[in-house]
């Protein structure tokens, strides 16, 4: 069973939304998180 993701922040988190990623970087790193960042915002994606 997965477990659903607490939307309650708590004291030192930084929301995923929130993180700037360097998306000049020729590495796929960025972009992969880019997508993961995309996913995570969208509640519908996210079920």
């Amino acid at each position: 069973m997965r477990k659903v993701i607490n939307a309650q922040m708590v004291f030192g988190e930084t929301d995923i939304s929130a993180i700037q990623l360097d998306l000049k970087s020729r590495d796929d790193i960025p972009r992969l998180l880019r997508g993961l960042q995309h996913i995570y915002m969208q509640p519908e994606l996210r079920e």
